[in-house]
């Protein structure tokens, strides 16, 4: 079985397999990707498990969908 990746570049990290798990099948149900907007004209398509890995602060969205490539929606 391989594992998935963590935008952050790493193997996905949860801190125990059940919480993995979990966020895995979410993902799968749901996609990869959720959208997250910064007021009401500006958004990013940014990964389920980076949210639930590492969280986001809006103020920092610009800066991290620049970082790791996430794509701009309008």
């Amino acid at each position: 079985m391989s594992r998935s990746m963590c935008a952050c570049g790493q193997l996905l990290h949860y801190k125990t397999p059940e919480r993995e798990y979990m966020m895995c099948k979410i993902v799968r149900e749901l996609g990869a990707l959720i959208p997250f907007w910064i007021g009401a004209e500006e958004g990013y398509m940014v990964p389920r498990h980076y949210v639930a890995l590492h969280g986001v602060k809006a103020s920092e969205l610009p800066e991290l969908a620049k970082r790791y490539g996430w794509k701009r929606i309008k």
